[in-house]
């Protein structure tokens, strides 16, 4: 038989707004590379999944913006089968709303758990399409209970979908693909995901073992989480971490802001962190062929670290920051003293900075000053927060001190709930 193909991506987060800039028309530049890519007739469907909407309510732009993106796939390629699945951020009722009416244009849409067990069926694939499972959809068959967390959810959710994916296979279709929403165990999550605390809401991707190719959203890395099982990445880097590179004097650069080699993870997951669609093509009998296609933004994310004189003037014929200023920047000022309003001084520089940190006089200032607390010490410098450091400096910001039995019995359920 012919291989199936198909181009899978997720997290396209419309509408979201970044340090208070709206990327819709990077969002909009994104969407026509992909409907450019769809003109190629060989492509069978187009699978998203998950978190199409940045909010539960989308902004209209947010909701115009797909609508046209539709139309026009439409329009180019009316056989051509969109498949779409709710993400966390996304309002399931809403998204699912005239799916019917869409399922005659084409277009698939599993707003609802138990859509996730009727496969749609193209050409010789079955796709079953599972959206994000919030506690309580899906009850224990053994104790009749809601369950409630992700773990236990998929459990109940992969022994259904065994089911009704060995029947579609008895009935003749040769290849199975699941979408999905999930945090799988040992995946590396960013800044820009919302993740939950504790391994009780990851899932184990050998729940899912026997389909042909298992297509994740949710986290924002390019990454391949089992022999069957690849999450494509947001199209956008949507957090400064995923930064394209860091640019600055040579001699400023953070060493712990270099990148672990070990940390690469799949081939398109290079220190770059370049965002990709993903082609897959499945044939019975042998390993996805996976084609990681690069995803060219309107304008990259780039960090720069440097003293304030270097970027306010010395830097003016410095070629490479002169390149990084048509970017959105976050800028990592070293200076130990503070600067006042850098923001507003360096813009004229870079018209799409959109951060400035200045971790390094932060500090210097709270190590001058034992009022501040050890937490906020650390956010200041842009280090990661502690809850145990906030839960103690939330006690001492009320008392006056923090009570060592509280910390003591917060540290032992935070614990608890981390090993969950």
């Amino acid at each position: 038989m012919t291989p199936v193909k198909f181009l899978h991506t997720a997290d396209l987060h419309l509408g979201k707004i970044f340090h208070d800039h709206s990327l819709l028309e990077d969002q909009a530049h994104m969407l026509d590379q992909l409907a450019d890519i769809l003109r190629d007739d060989s492509y069978r469907a187009l699978l998203i999944a998950g978190d199409i909407y940045d909010r539960s309510i989308p902004s209209p732009e947010a909701v115009a913006l797909f609508g046209a993106f539709l139309e026009k796939l439409c329009a180019a390629r009316p056989d051509l089968a969109v498949l779409v699945l709710p993400g966390n951020h996304d309002s399931a009722p809403r998204l699912g709303f005239g799916r019917e009416l869409f399922a005659k244009l084409n277009i698939h849409i599993a707003a609802e758990p138990e859509q996730a067990f009727e496969p749609i069926v193209i050409e010789d694939c079955a796709f079953f399409l599972l959206p994000f499972l919030y506690p309580g959809c899906l009850c224990d068959s053994s104790s009749g209970e809601p369950a409630r967390s992700q773990g236990r959810l998929a459990e109940l959710a992969a022994a259904r979908l065994e089911t009704v994916r060995i029947k579609a296979v008895e009935a003749g279709t040769s290849l199975t693909v699941l979408g999905a929403h999930l945090f799988t165990l040992g995946s590396r999550e960013s800044d820009s995901e919302r993740i939950f605390l504790g391994t009780a809401e990851q899932v184990d991707a050998k729940l899912f073992a026997s389909f042909d190719y298992v297509a994740l959203g949710h986290l924002h890395r390019f990454q391949q989480a089992a022999s069957n099982t690849w999450y494509s990445g947001s199209p956008l880097a949507y957090s400064f971490d995923e930064a394209s590179d860091a640019v600055g004097p040579a001699d400023a650069v953070d060493p712990a802001d270099a990148v672990d080699p070990a940390d690469a993870v799949g081939p398109a997951d290079t220190v770059g962190q370049d965002k990709v669609f993903l082609s897959v093509e499945l044939a019975p009998g042998v390993p996805p062929t996976v084609s990681p296609i690069p995803v060219r933004p309107l304008r990259k994310l780039r960090r720069l670290r440097g003293g304030f004189n270097f970027f306010f003037r010395d830097s003016a014929e410095d070629p490479a920051v002169i390149e990084a200023a048509k970017d959105y920047l976050e800028i990592s000022l070293d200076d130990t003293a503070l600067v006042e309003n850098p923001l507003a001084l360096l813009r004229g520089r870079f018209p799409w900075l959109l951060s400035i940190r200045q971790g390094t006089a932060f500090a210097r200032l709270a190590a001058q000053d034992g009022a501040i607390g050890e937490t906020a010490s650390a956010a200041l410098s842009g280090q990661k927060r502690s809850p145990a450091g906030d839960f103690a400096d939330f006690l001492t910001g009320i008392y006056g001190e923090a009570d060592p039995d509280k910390c003591s019995l917060f540290g032992e359920l935070f614990a608890e709930l981390s090993d969950s």
